[in-house]
């Protein structure tokens, strides 16, 4: 066979696959595995690289082209899809020079850019999706269609409870979907910022993230590998025949057809738009420069020319108005939370604005915990970002540790080589409860060896000297001075100018302040305010060098990182009166600062303020101070009068679920160990609600000598106790726990095995091998119960493991929930975050009104029927009026809900004050507690 023969061969095949077996990866797999073998005497010395797609380069085996399917997916199937990508590639090519500042720009504006690119230790980023309304108000959901983990509560700004447990999220491209604006949801330092540049760089193609280790399907390749040419063909050709059966059996039981045809829409959305990224700082919307009729896209693209270099300035407006004009942008807004409270509003304006006139572009927005209400009603739908659990730190430890030769190289006094076992043990332990900028920060540390003060402060401390190892300006000093004084400028001005670094050193130093200075005039400073500008010069000429603070414009400047800017902030205190910390405790500028200040100062009388203080609904003032223990010394005088107080608010026989579930999450943020004895005296409770959270919580701190607690609660007579402990003991993941799991799992209940399940799904070594003997075991409920686990994860030998279950099984018992979770992996459309319909969409309220005669009217009418159904429905639909008007945030009239936290049936009540805490958060306001 000659060379001219080899490419006829290959294009006869590529017709044929496209043809007959298109849609078919395991089928494209072994055909081209095949052809590689046949050609093997041409592989060697031919130009692969110029020959179309190259797909025979490094491939031993046809399972391998099988297991990378998904990425060679455009290469494997036609030459269609090749001119599809390289239409998609052309259309970007006009964007290059923009694209190319884009990518540099996100692999550098990380906490490590210096040093290393995002690309190279980037963890991808998983979020939650709001919870659904009340759907139904009458039959009980199936027990196949229920979310175990709903018994898992999710407190947004405590969220340290529920990050350890295994909840349903979405990746990256599962966020570009059908909805086209979101509100990315998190806590300062949980990696907002962090994510919006991986999706950046996701979309353009540059990103592909990396997945950990999986122990099972190591153990299958290496099995694999040790057989013999013949014997590997053999199975290959029985998983080609498996996924051919699966998917033929589907489209004959319920009709699906699995079309190949190959058009653009094969390309991911995310990768068929531009990314644009903005921080709403550096965002001018000065009437007086664009007038009052201005495309609200003019300071958009002012904004991007500035951040970008003076050649894509030029090229880069005409690209941006012709991708906005066509949908094609992917809008990632960045800054809303750091914004001074004056200038929020016409920011807001600004993006109401651009949403009418760009609405089929895509629109992501960073916002805030508390106060993300303005966004929602302004129409975005919000996500939620998810804390890093156990397996994301260690994963990212990992990453770091193959990365740490690159990131150190060069350093004085350091070594290039990787951290040694010790270090990295020492990285991944005691890492719960810490912010994802905090646990970056503790990694860090912990490879380098070189902290000089202990604990969380040393991490900061040193973290901001290795920035300016090789800078001559800089001194220690400067950080407890300067840089503090910067931090303080910034919350109490909005922003950093060098005039008003001036004005506070010269307070310092208890100078007499004249007033503005003009250039005119500078020639009338007295020489120590002429040094003191020199001086304030200096220091933002350092702070920017580093990368730690970001020009606005026009001589205004911002810190890059909330967590820093607190922490720098929280040096100004150590010498503050108690009045003025007692007053900074209630600011919400200052919320941040408080639990750093409490590293190096006496917070004693500010704690008793606030315990003090007359309660908001939920109960923040108290739980806010919570955090602060995380930092406070071990010996500070209030740390077992707080603890004790709030031991008593979870156990307290007259308290709103909602207030306990947010009592247990502040356990949780004060990362002390004395925590476990009072979930321990909780777990003896005869509430089985409070048994339930007291589980959740001995889980979410991880510690061992918990196990002997939960196995007997594995049998509580309450089944939502049980799984609860199961989850916890998962999340502890010993030896111990694990045994006492599968004991359970095979006493075979049937919620508690399903739950049990999908708890082994994230333990990737133990648990996922559990699971692949499970699916094989004789007893029935066992298999059934394994494929739960199984559907959860993402590995090629659990989704033919769910081929067999469905194909195979004795039983159809396995079969049909084989059959469901097959047909989810099958489809071609994600999980998207999906809007909250409109009120007169609701069927269970349309229902509700029919029967009385009415109709819901759209708009602001809709809502007051929705207000009619809390006042006069029964319970169950009280119950749903109160839930979904918390849920969607119509806060106009919140009486209602007050009045129902007197209404006689219990359901009614929590739900209402469920309601009143959501509406709390999303208003970012406290709400007066119940009288």
């Amino acid at each position: 066979m000659g060379l001219l023969a080899l490419s006829v061969a290959w294009s006869n095949l590529a017709a044929f696959c496209k043809k007959h077996v298109a849609g078919n990866h395991l089928l494209n797999a072994i055909i081209v595995g095949a052809f590689c073998i046949l050609s093997e005497e041409y592989v060697m010395g031919f130009d692969f690289q110029n020959f179309g797609i190259g797909l025979a380069v490094g491939w031993a085996s046809a399972y391998g082209v099988y297991r990378v399917r998904k990425r060679l997916d455009a290469a494997v199937k036609s030459v269609t899809q090749q001119a599809s990508t390289a239409r998609n590639f052309a259309t970007r090519s006009s964007d290059r020079r923009y694209i190319t500042d884009l990518i540099e720009f996100c692999e550098t504006s990380h906490l490590a850019g210096q040093f290393i690119h995002l690309s190279e230790i980037v963890v991808e980023p998983k979020f939650l999706c709001a919870p659904d309304l009340p759907h139904s108000s009458g039959e009980e959901e199936d027990i196949d269609e229920q979310d175990v983990f709903n018994i898992v509560p999710r407190i947004y700004d405590h969220p340290y409870l529920h990050t350890p447990y295994f909840l349903e999220t979405i990746g990256v491209d599962d966020l570009i979907g059908s909805n086209r604006a979101l509100a990315m949801i998190g806590l300062p330092g949980s990696g907002r910022t962090t994510a919006m540049l991986s999706i950046a760089l996701r979309s353009l193609g540059h990103l592909r993230f990396e997945k950990p280790r999986n122990y099972v399907q190591e153990q299958l390749d290496s099995e694999e590998a040790a057989l013999n040419e013949k014997d590997r063909a053999v199975r290959i050709a029985e998983r080609v025949s498996l996924e051919e059966r699966a998917r033929q059996q589907l489209s004959d039981n319920i009709g699906i057809t699995f079309d190949s045809a190959v058009d653009e829409s094969a390309i991911p959305l995310i990768n068929r738009l531009m990314p644009i990224y903005i921080h709403l700082a550096q965002l001018d919307l000065n009437i007086d420069e664009f007038g009052e009729e201005a495309d609200p896209a003019e300071p958009l693209v002012r904004a991007i020319q500035r951040q970008v270099g003076p050649v894509t300035a030029r090229t880069v407006p005409r690209n941006i108005y012709d991708r906005l004009s066509s949908g094609q942008a992917l809008l990632l807004i960045d800054g809303y939370e750091t914004l001074p409270e004056n200038e929020r509003e016409q920011k807001l304006l600004w993006l109401n604005a651009m949403l009418m006139l760009y609405q089929h572009n895509f629109f992501i927005v960073a916002a805030p915990v508390h106060g993300y209400g303005t966004l929602t009603q302004l129409g975005f739908t919000p996500v939620y970002l998810r804390t890093w659990s156990k397996n994301d730190i260690n994963f990212l430890v990992d990453r770091w540790a193959q990365a740490w030769p690159k990131i150190n190289a060069g350093k004085k006094r350091r070594s290039p080589a990787p951290p040694d076992e010790n270090l990295i043990r020492r990285a991944k332990n005691n890492a719960h409860a810490l912010s994802i900028f905090e646990v970056t920060l503790k990694i860090w540390a912990s490879f380098a060896d070189d902290v000089e003060l202990p604990g969380i402060e040393g991490w900061f401390y040193t973290y901001i000297k290795r920035l300016f190892e090789n800078s001559k300006d800089f001194a220690d000093d400067m950080i407890s001075n300067n840089f503090a004084l910067a931090a303080k400028s910034q919350l109490d001005k909005g922003d950093i100018t060098q005039r008003n670094l001036e004005i506070l050193a010269m307070r310092n130093l208890n100078l007499t302040i004249q007033a503005e200075v003009t250039d005119g005039e500078a020639g009338k400073r007295s020489k120590e305010e002429e040094q003191i500008a020199k001086t304030q010069a200096r220091v933002i000429a350092l702070l920017l060098q580093a990368g730690l603070i970001t020009e606005r414009g026009d001589g205004h400047y911002q810190f890059k990182y909330s967590p820093l800017l607190a922490y720098l902030a929280s040096l100004t205190l150590k010498d503050a009166s108690t009045e003025e910390l007692t007053e900074k405790a209630k600011s919400p500028t200052w919320r941040l600062v408080m639990p750093y200040a409490a590293m190096h100062t006496s917070l004693d009388q500010a704690v008793r303020a606030a315990l003090s203080s007359p309660p908001d609904l939920s109960q923040e003032y108290v739980l806010r101070i919570a955090r602060w223990l995380a930092y406070a010394p071990t010996d500070v005088a209030w740390r077992g009068p707080l603890l004790s107080h709030l031991g008593n608010m979870l156990i307290a026989p007259t308290q709103y679920p909602a207030i306990r579930e947010r009592v247990t999450s502040a356990l949780i943020d004060t990362r002390d160990p004395q925590v476990l004895f009072i979930f321990r005296k909780a777990i003896r409770s005869a509430d089985p609600y409070i048994r339930r959270l007291a589980c959740l919580g001995m889980g979410a701190l991880g510690e061992a000598d918990a196990v002997r607690d939960l196995v007997p609660l594995l049998d509580d007579h309450d089944s939502d106790v049980q799984l609860a402990a199961g989850f916890a003991l998962g999340v502890i993941g010993t030896h111990e726990a694990l045994e006492a799991m599968v004991e359970a799992y095979m006493r075979g209940r049937e919620r508690q095995s399903r739950a049990l399940a999908e708890a082994f799904a994230d333990n990737y070594e133990e648990g996922h091998a559990i699971l692949y003997d499970a699916i094989e075991d004789p007893e029935m409920m066992i298999r059934r119960s394994a494929v739960y686990g199984l559907r959860r994860i993402d590995a090629t030998w659990a989704v033919i493991a769910l081929y067999r279950a469905f194909l195979e099984d004795e039983q159809w018992y396995v079969r049909s929930v084989a059959q469901t979770a097959y047909q989810s992996l099958q489809s071609d459309d994600a999980r998207n975050p999906l809007p909250y319909p409109e009120v007169n969409m609701l069927t269970w309220l349309v229902e509700w009104a029919a029967q009385r005669g009415e109709s819901i009217p759209a708009g602001e009418a809709g809502v007051q029927v929705l207000l009619k159904a809390l006042q006069e429905g029964d319970p169950q639909i009280k119950t749903m009026a109160a839930k979904t008007l918390g849920r969607m945030g119509i806060a106009a009239n919140i009486r209602p809900l007050y009045a129902a936290l007197r209404d006689r049936h219990d359901m009614v009540r929590t739900s209402a004050h469920e309601a009143l805490a959501d509406l709390q958060l999303q208003i970012g306001e406290p709400l007066p507690a119940p009288i």
